[in-house]
């Protein structure tokens, strides 16, 4: 039928039927206009469309009755910027490694992980496929977020050349501490500069035993030994500056010495009875009625955050070591191989990372209800609020956040400062290969899951139980580990004209 034939046939339709025809031309168009449009059908009949979701897996201390307020406020933020909306899945930390583990195993759809060197292992779980390369992703949607960190950030994230987890900027550098609470402090006239290893502070315990019923004087869960307060270097079982560069034994003297000392504070009361079991660090202090406990890392600001996690009592912070550079691995962010929105996942990490409203409501919830702004770049956070995480560092960049009240005025550029000028371990580069001793590292591990909490917080014996110990250990394979480890650093040393 030609134009002109059309035009006459429609000449002699009455008028109502011709609207008609109008009509169901226009819905036919637009049913195909909208037919093309993915995930674009109107929802809640207010104009907005439904949007890709992404889903975020972190760990937390603690549940958050607010969590889904906050949750529907950072996709607020978010909506209109990458067009996507995220599902928060905090999980407390006792449980995220084995819920992680498992929805792995299931291939359950995840976007973002959050993901560690101590928890959710993310070089075994990249080994294993775990996470998509990042490389592409971060050149296409995540250019911002690149810039924002130098590469002794990124190389952290990189296994076989390829970057795998996006860092969070936050304190890079292991400064053991004892947190002390300041009421004891004043109380006792205890000198701080006189603390200068942590045997120093046993005198300050009796005391606290004696004049303070019901208060704990030392809180430890599962032990606080570590290499980096005895001269050990932390990245390889090493002593600082051995020229002969000999791989220590998994029980060295010190460690020894530490075992008896902590064995001696819980025989006379000093440690809480429960040190042995408890797996959540927050548990020590969380009750406000622990006057010292050990805080591995050390970093600026932290007298801020444990106040807030210990009913409100101000603490003081007591270095024992300098500052090591430990790099980012203690907390990153990773995009799963099981993601369905690997480009929204990018997009919504360089948001979170570079976006200042949308990095504190993650870590502060909605001003007003879970805080106040109370001057310059402070915040006083409202108390029961139903919004407190206190994990700042899990989210993403801390340069981005404001500060908790009584925090130092430059916590960030304190943060920075130790960053850039911690001591970097002369291993630092070294890998240990370990395809080869999965049998003796399961062994090994069993044996210390087994022995090593009792032993590190004093509840058993080390007299009678730690030859038990290094026996157990010696028949699961940690010499033939000790041995190899020996040989591949050797080997490393070699290639770097260090030996």
């Amino acid at each position: 039928m030609n134009k002109i034939n059309v035009g006459k046939n429609l000449s002699t339709f009455p008028g109502h039927r011709i609207m008609l025809f109008t009509v169901l031309s226009l819905f036919i168009f637009l049913m195909f206009v909208m037919s093309g449009c993915t995930k674009s059908q109107l929802a809640d009949g207010d104009g907005d469309t439904e949007l890709d979701e992404l889903i975020w897996y972190y760990p937390q201390n603690k549940a958050n009755a607010d969590l889904q307020l906050v949750n529907a406020e950072v996709n607020r933020l978010i909506a209109d910027k990458i067009h996507t909306s995220v599902k928060l899945q905090p999980v407390d930390f006792a449980s995220y490694e084995q819920k992680l583990n498992t929805l792995v195993a299931a291939s359950d759809t995840m976007d973002i992980v959050w993901t560690s060197s101590w928890l959710f292992p993310w070089d075994t779980n990249a080994r294993k496929g775990v996470f998509q390369p990042l490389d592409e992703l971060l050149a296409r949607y995540g250019q911002k977020l690149q810039a924002s960190m130098s590469s002794r950030f990124w190389n952290d994230g990189k296994l076989d050349g390829k970057q795998l987890a996006v860092p969070n900027y936050q304190i890079a550098a292991m400064r053991p501490s004892l947190v002390i609470q300041k009421r004891f402090v004043d109380k006792y006239k205890l000198d701080l500069s006189a603390i200068r290893k942590i045997d120093d502070i046993e005198p300050f315990l009796k005391q606290v035993k004696e004049g303070e019923p019901g208060i704990v004087p030392f809180g430890t869960t599962r032990g606080f030994f570590t290499n980096h307060i005895y001269g050990i270097d932390w990245r390889v079982s090493v002593y600082q500056r051995d020229s002969t560069n000999r791989v220590l034994p998994d029980v060295t003297p010190e460690m020894r010495q530490n075992f008896a000392m902590v064995n001696a504070w819980y025989d006379k009361g000093y440690i809480n009875q429960d040190a042995a079991t408890l797996k959540n660090a927050a548990d020590v202090y969380n009750k406000g009625n622990t006057a010292v406990w050990f805080d591995f890392t050390g970093k600026p600001g932290s007298e801020a955050e444990f106040k807030a996690g210990d009913g409100g009592f101000d603490v003081v912070l007591v270095p024992l070591a300098k500052p090591s550079f430990t790099g980012a691995v203690s907390s990153m962010n990773a995009i799963s191989r099981t993601s369905k929105h690997p480009d929204k996942a990018m997009q919504l990490l360089e948001l979170v990372n570079t976006d200042k409203q949308l990095y504190n409501t993650l870590v502060y919830g909605i001003e007003g209800k879970h805080y106040t702004r109370s001057g310059g770049n402070y915040v006083k956070l409202i108390s029961d609020s139903g919004y407190f995480t206190n994990t700042d560092w899990v989210f993403g960049n801390i340069r981005n956040e404001y500060l908790p009240e009584g925090a130092p005025a430059d916590k960030i550029e304190q943060t920075v400062r130790i960053n850039e000028e911690a001591e970097v371990s002369p291993y630092y580069d070294f890998v240990f290969q370990t395809e080869d001793l999965k049998a003796e590292l399961a062994n090994v591990k069993a044996v210390n899951d087994e022995y090593y909490a009792a032993l590190a917080t004093g509840t058993v014996d080390p007299v009678k139980y730690l030859p038990v110990y290094e026996e157990r250990l010696n028949k699961a394979g940690s010499e033939r580990i000790r041995a190899e480890k020996q040989r591949q650093l050797d080997d490393w040393l070699k290639t770097k004209g260090k030996k």
